[in-house]
């Protein structure tokens, strides 16, 4: 199983992160980073103070980059085009005519412009929706390009709530996770589960595929009964692996275990802006959009991934254990 994650969860070391770098085989998030070489990022964290804190936000899962656990594409494929496509149809695709006031016409006008507004958008956790909107719809949309699980957190917003209205429900298993580790600490775990943790990955992405080529996994209960059989393993596992997880170097980050509903539902693929343009509609009173006179419809724009649909896991703790 490969997971997409939003970098707005990396950046806060959200549940849905923690359970990505402990469960997947790889992560992809999207970084905002300039083409081009190490000296070109290395010079843009120069210019800029919100690049620069963004980055040292990051410097924690350096080991999880190394082993290759974390990353930015597959194959070479990242999410950049996804994002681009995501805000333009925020900006300009009928369907979501009531978010259009939120857009942000220049995002993608200078690569210095580009790089200070989501840099500055993720230290403050997403509260400009002309971005956040378009960084997650463009996730969501390079998920179902790949055949990837889009990790997610439990609704709370009216957004995130109407969202969850789109989705058709799958699985829900019960999971243990390090919701506060170091990324030494994850790599130790994900080596002493390994067996476990494969097995789990490969039964969760089997239920991935099934959804992102349009087929439903309910046809095919020993799929799911295979997934239920991995989580009860995997959690074994942990218990019995949990005094060695636990032990060790002193100085590591504090450690927190948490139980966690994992509920894995099909939405389609462009849940996050079709949501979202619900949930305005319902803020305004329902209210149709106004245009002034003269102003042309804008037609809606043709999407090559069409009725695409993507598995995502939407990670909730429950209990806390401390240690």
């Amino acid at each position: 199983m490969d997971a997409a994650l939003s970098p707005y969860h990396l950046t806060t070391r959200e549940p849905p992160a923690m359970a990505a770098l402990l469960l997947a085989e790889r992560t992809v998030t999207f970084m905002p980073a300039p083409r081009g070489s190490r000296e070109a990022i290395e010079q843009a964290a120069a210019e800029s103070p919100e690049y620069l804190r963004f980055m040292q936000t990051w410097e924690w899962s350096m080991p999880l980059w190394e082993h290759g656990v974390l990353g930015t594409a597959l194959d070479g494929d990242d999410a950049l085009g996804d994002l681009h496509t995501a805000w333009r149809q925020l900006s300009d695709d009928e369907r979501y005519a009531a978010l259009r006031p939120l857009a942000r016409t220049g995002l993608f006008e200078t690569q210095r412009e580009f790089l200070d507004a989501i840099s500055r958008d993720l230290l403050k956790g997403g509260p400009d929706p002309g971005i956040s909107l378009p960084l997650a719809a463009g996730i969501d949309r390079f998920a179902a390009r790949r055949g990837l699980v889009v990790m997610r957190s439990s609704a709370s917003s009216l957004a995130q709530k109407a969202e969850a209205q789109l989705g058709r429900r799958v699985f829900a298993v019960a999971l243990p996770i390090l919701a506060q580790a170091s990324a030494s600490k994850l790599l130790e775990i994900r080596s002493l589960l390994a067996d476990e943790l494969e097995e789990l990955a490969d039964a969760i992405n089997e239920i991935a595929q099934l959804v992102s080529s349009g087929d439903d996994p309910a046809d095919d209960p020993g799929m799911l009964a295979r997934v239920e059989h991995a989580s009860r393993a995997f959690a074994h596992a942990f218990d019995c692996e949990r005094d060695a997880v636990f032990a060790g170097d002193r100085n590591d980050l504090h450690m927190i275990e948490r139980m966690t509903s994992v509920t894995a539902v099909s939405l389609p693929v462009d849940a996050v802006l079709r949501s979202s343009a619900s949930a305005m509609r319902s803020l305004s009173g329902g209210a149709k959009s106004r245009r002034p006179a003269g102003l042309q419809t804008l037609p809606v724009l043709a999407d090559a991934l069409g009725a695409r649909r993507v598995l995502s896991l939407v990670v909730k703790p429950l209990g806390e254990r401390h240690r």
